[in-house]
Parts: structure tokens; sequence; C-alpha cells
């Protein structure tokens, strides 16, 4: 978190995963997801999400008063020789394993800025979060991050500081 967000209603977060809505067996919600998130404080929640097949997505919040410029360094990671075997690890301590069915090989890992409220809200929240040093495990091989296909919606902005670094934010935290 770059800077302390203002949340007017519902959350904005900054987080790494996979999965996601529809990408579960039979077109089900499925996903594994670690970040920070704030809700009608302005610090930051260290938080894991977890959502599997016909079930209510999971949240637990692992951490609270994380401040903007402190850093936290977190992952996703599918278990070697377990397939569809998930972990979460962060500062403090690894949760899982958690079971994705049919996810082995098939997704591909997302790192996310965004903002949610109810349907029918017109509020603005804001948020800054920047994506440093991404990595990818590639068979155990870690590496930087040297593509991505960024998806951003008018009102938000993605800026690339290099291949394996970026910020989220919103218009108006300002753009750098």
């Amino acid at each position: 978190m770059l800077a302390r967000p203002t949340v007017a209603a519902g959350h904005v977060a900054g987080w790494v995963g996979v999965g996601g809505s529809g990408m579960g067996p039979g077109g089900t919600d499925e996903w594994l997801q670690v970040g920070l998130a704030s809700f009608d404080q302005p610090d930051g929640r260290l938080y894991y999400e977890l959502a599997l097949p016909h079930k209510k997505p999971k949240f637990v919040q692992l951490a609270s008063g994380i401040e903007a410029g402190q850093e936290v360094r977190v992952a996703v990671v599918e278990l070697p020789f377990h397939p569809n075997q998930w972990a979460v690890v962060t500062p403090y301590g690894i949760v899982g394993p958690f079971r994705l069915p049919r996810s082995h090989g098939r997704w591909s890992p997302l790192a996310t800025g965004e903002s949610w409220t109810r349907s029918g809200a017109s509020v603005c929240n804001s948020y800054d979060y920047r994506f440093r040093d991404v990595q990818l495990d590639a068979n155990g091989d870690w590496h930087a991050l040297a593509r991505a296909s960024v998806l951003q919606h008018p009102g938000w902005v993605v800026q690339r500081e290099s291949p394996a670094t970026f910020c989220a934010s919103s218009l108006t935290m300002g753009s750098r």
C-alpha cells in the first residue's frame, strides 16, 4: 500500500492469487488469493480468501494495522508433487493446504488491485498498491514476471515500472 486508501462503501484490495469466478469444475467459482484489504478503516488487513465450488467464499484475516509504505511479501503456491493442492505464504506463516479441484496446469496467476461496492452503490473508493518483483514458479524454478496481460477499467490506472513491478491505483489517488 503506497497511500492510505479511502473506502466509502465495500472494500479495496491488492492481492495475488489463482482461479476466479466460473473457473472451477462445471463453471463454479473457485479461487485462492492473499493480499491486503481495507474496509471502513484506512489500515491494511492481511488476508486470504478461499472460494470452493458450491460454497460461499471464506475471508480470513491474518493481521491488521498494516500501514502505507509497509512492505508485505506474500505468495500463493501449488505444492510440489501434490497437484491441485495450494498454500498461502505470508510473513505470519503458511496456511493450507487447500484442495482446488482441477486447477493444476489450468490457471494463470493474477495480481490485482480492486475496489468493490454493493450493486448500485455510487461511491468512489480509492487505493494505491505497488506489486514489486512479482515472480512465478515454473516447476520449482522461481523467475521474475516477464510479460503480462493488463485488464483495466476506466477510472483505474495500471502503470508498469519494470517487467516484474507495477502499480495499480484509482485516478483519485493520482497517477505517477
